[in-house]
């Protein structure tokens, strides 16, 4: 009898707990969204504030000025896309190279250019840089103490040799 009611007890604060438990994720969760509302907020207010200065210019402008502004703004998204695509074509050559020589993947990043003699050298001086490193620990970890040995000279008599012939 004594034994069921521990049962139940412990059942009743298990489901306290875990209500309590809720209760303090729920917190967390709402917290982490008004968190993000917020920044989220800010971000659109910047965005509007700069796209109503921007409107507030054009409509100041000439029909050239506003042209010309217009190829402006779309040459500079096209470059800003450009570097985009160049650099990742670039970390995709990177990772191609440092896969042909069997090194690791996500250095990528590190050694990529979008020259590729530049990435070359990159890649070359990273693996010597690499392997010197893979070397360095490994000799630390190999380092240890040299096994003891026996100061007592060897007995000239052994029966256990002699019993083999030796």
């Amino acid at each position: 009898m004594n034994e069921k009611n521990n049962k139940e007890s412990f059942a009743a604060d298990g489901k306290k707990g875990g209500a309590e438990l809720k209760a303090m994720i729920k917190q967390y969760v709402c917290e982490a969204l008004e968190d993000m509302k917020q920044s989220f907020g800010r971000e659109i207010e910047t965005r509007i504030a700069a796209e109503r200065e921007d409107a507030a210019k054009m409509a100041t402008m000439s029909s050239e000025e506003r042209a010309r502004a217009e190829i402006e703004k779309s040459r500079k998204a096209f470059e800003s896309e450009r570097a985009e695509y160049v650099s990742e074509k670039a970390e995709f050559e990177a990772a191609k190279e440092l896969t042909a020589q069997n090194l690791p993947v996500t250095f990528a990043r590190f050694v990529a250019d979008g020259d590729k003699d530049v990435m070359l050298e990159n890649i070359s001086a990273f693996k010597t840089e690499y392997l010197k490193a893979i070397e360095a620990g490994l000799t630390d970890r190999l380092k240890g103490r040299l096994p003891r040995v026996s100061k007592e000279k060897e007995q000239p008599f052994d029966p256990f040799l002699n019993g083999l012939g030796f």
